[in-house]
């Protein structure tokens, strides 16, 4: 993967939910054109169809089309929310693969990046999105340093979350909102978890929901040759009282295995989060509650 430099052209896509009014990606555009970037937007940006930004085949056309314009250097979604998995089928791996660029979502867009990796190798950068991290006008500091620190390919050491299972590892990172990974389970794009750390995060699930996505996470192939776990932040939890807590999920999860996890680390829906190289290489200290990127 290369340095993203002043100067480049970026696409500017929407692979997910619909926008329809270019006015709501104006700061983030802004922000792109003050690092010295060059928006190049895709064709289909605008569309609506239902929540989507157009049909499957025009959003999977958008990705294609950034992958095989070799002026492009990085993708840059505009928007998560939902319907990633759908364009899953309709996007040109070989291209990708052949054409490596960095892929930057969040969230939704994660379903792609997944697949891309799985397919392609290709490594994205996964924890901003232009609508929802510009909402209220500007960039929160920790996203723009690390999103930068990516963008220049630097690696970094981050010290964030609670130690909830002793040890180390190194792995490649696999990083995913909870529904998202699962939602792919059983399909050609879910990630082999073998030689992984896996960070997962969720958002606005009762707990027994996130109980049994857990679970099923733990009966895919490959699970016994994970490497370590992160859990990231897990927001707008509902809770019964005969749910128990996401701790008592994650301490269920973790039950008969060995795995090196932390908790409580710094990447979910919230206004501050860090950017990860999804597919990098990395290690885990969940001794010193560190993740330190290696390579990608």
């Amino acid at each position: 993967m290369h340095k993203i430099k002043p100067g480049d052209k970026v696409a500017i896509i929407a692979p997910c939910g619909q926008i329809g009014d270019k006015s709501k990606i104006d700061s983030a555009v802004k922000y792109l054109k003050s690092i010295g970037l060059k928006p190049v937007f895709g064709k289909h940006l605008l569309k609506v169809r239902r929540y989507m930004a157009g049909t499957d085949l025009e959003r999977a056309a958008d990705i294609n089309s950034a992958f095989a314009d070799k002026s492009i250097k990085a993708v840059f979604c505009v928007r998560a929310s939902a319907g990633g998995t759908r364009v899953l089928p309709y996007i040109d791996y070989e291209l990708a693969r052949t054409n490596p660029k960095p892929f930057i979502g969040f969230c939704d867009n994660t379903a792609i990046q997944l697949a891309l990796y799985q397919k392609s190798r290709l490594i994205s950068y996964d924890g901003f999105v232009m609508n929802f991290d510009f909402k209220n006008g500007s960039l929160n500091s920790l996203i723009k340093d690390n999103l930068e620190k990516l963008l220049n390919k630097e690696l970094f050491e981050i010290k964030s979350g609670k130690t909830l299972q002793k040890g180390s590892a190194e792995g490649t990172l696999i990083c995913s909102n909870l529904t998202v990974i699962t939602r792919m389970a059983g399909t050609p794009y879910f990630p082999d978890l073998k030689n992984k750390i896996l960070l997962l995060e969720e958002v606005n699930e009762p707990v027994y929901k996130i109980d049994l996505m857990l679970q099923q996470l733990k009966q895919q192939k490959n699970f016994d040759k994970l490497k370590g776990v992160i859990f990231g932040q897990f927001t707008g939890v509902k809770s019964d009282k005969e749910d128990g807590t996401v701790n008592d999920s994650l301490r269920d999860f973790l039950y008969g295995t060995k795995l090196p996890a932390i908790y409580d680390f710094n990447f979910g829906h919230t206004t501050a989060r860090h950017v990860l190289p999804l597919g990098a290489k990395v290690a885990l200290n969940a001794d010193k509650a560190t993740l330190k990127i290696l390579k990608y």
